[in-house]
């Protein structure tokens, strides 16, 4: 079976599609270069997590910047990079895979992406992402709510926005499994959409998982009987899937 997306690396592109594979040579931005079966399994990869569990397609952006480190061949990296039409739905965001050859799998990824390296050597994450580009700042983040059940535990997080002043926060909810492997995060709401203050005052946020009918419910309050949104998803094995999202 093959994979129809788009694919750029470095100034050229590949492009994967039903008639087969297609190049442009070009230089490779990457701390070393992937040959073409490590490129097309970390394609695959890629495409599987953002559809299986991040609510989007490989139709909605491309692949670029693929690169292998050089610290531990294991380790990969890729950026995924919204088309023109979806640049308001989707975020640019870089992805970590582990793996070799053609078989890939994305280890971590997302919209605070810095905040999930932990069990990857910090070698590895430097030679990957050099003067941290992978992400934003990540200081004064605030744990709103955690739960464990079912094999899953579900962390809600808030980040501030840029400067130890500003009065907006984003908030995440991260889903590992209790051995503490990640398996993704969802952002919730918009960038900075809250009120820093508000959403990290004690009980102002609450975070409810049932694992056995696989749902979770995310309940921002903005006073202590006014919603800001409640956001719930599906829970599964892939991730979260949002489900009726207001």
């Amino acid at each position: 079976m093959s994979i129809r997306t788009r694919m750029t690396v470095g100034l050229g592109a590949v492009a994967i599609g039903l008639g087969g594979i297609a190049a442009i040579a070009s230089p490779a931005v990457a701390t070393q270069a992937a040959t073409q079966t490590e490129i097309n399994g970390i394609v695959a990869a890629t495409n599987a997590w953002t559809t299986q569990t991040q609510g989007y397609t490989y139709s909605e952006y491309t692949v670029g910047n693929i690169a292998v480190s050089s610290v531990n061949t294991s380790y990969a990296r890729a950026q995924i990079l919204p088309l023109a039409a979806y640049k308001n739905q989707i975020s640019t965001q870089w992805v970590l895979l582990y793996g070799a050859g053609s078989q890939w799998t994305v280890v971590d990824g997302g919209q605070n992406f810095c905040d999930n390296v932990s069990n990857v050597p910090p070698a590895v994450v430097n030679d990957l992402f050099p003067s941290g580009q992978q992400c934003g700042p990540t200081s004064n983040k605030y744990t709103l709510g955690k739960q464990t059940n079912g094999g899953y535990t579900l962390t809600l997080q808030a980040q501030r926005g840029t400067g130890s002043k500003s009065k907006f926060g984003t908030v995440y909810l991260q889903q590992a499994t209790t051995g503490g492997i990640k398996v993704t995060e969802r952002k919730i709401g918009g960038t900075n959409a809250y009120t820093w203050s508000v959403i990290t005052q004690k009980n102002n946020s609450y975070l409810t998982f049932n694992a056995q009918n696989q749902w979770a419910l995310v309940q921002l309050y903005q006073s202590p009987s006014t919603l800001y949104a409640v956001y719930p998803f599906k829970v599964t094995a892939f991730g979260l899937t949002p489900t009726n999202t207001k």
